[in-house]
């Protein structure tokens, strides 16, 4: 397990997410770019595959469940399960990152999600600070 301050965390890399999106290509490589940066830095790269809500159009374990294409989990990387909308709650995620001295957090995610706010106020209630949060235009 390396040990490492920083950690780049993505919230919505699932299909269900990114796919039927209008900018679905663009984000993905983008995000898959900052994927690749923080890997080559030696960052902590943590996935978040949330379970599917009680009366989505998808569900757990299902095609869409699973993470886009363009994202795959790799030895070293952290993949989590959780169930919305905070990505701490009921998950090993805190255990994870503090597990491998993260200190900061860097997020991709979806703009004005309802994950992305309440796992931005548990991650610093779990005492990590929070940096970069990328969020398409």
């Amino acid at each position: 397990m390396t040990l490492t301050p920083n950690a780049l965390l993505l919230l919505n890399a699932q299909r269900h997410d990114l796919e039927d999106r209008s900018d679905e290509r663009a984000l993905a490589r983008d995000w898959a770019h900052h994927v690749d940066e923080a890997r080559a830095a030696g960052w902590l790269v943590a996935f978040v595959q949330w379970d599917a809500p009680r009366g989505a159009d998808w569900e757990t374990f299902s095609k869409a469940w699973t993470l886009h294409p363009d994202f795959r989990a790799e030895q070293g990387d952290v993949l989590v399960r959780a169930a919305r909308p905070d990505a701490f709650e009921g998950s090993e995620l805190a255990a994870q990152l503090h597990g491998r001295a993260v200190r900061t957090l860097h997020v991709l995610a979806l703009p004005g999600t309802p994950e992305l706010a309440a796992t931005l106020a548990s991650a610093q209630a779990e005492g990590f600070a929070v940096s970069d949060v990328v969020v398409p235009a």
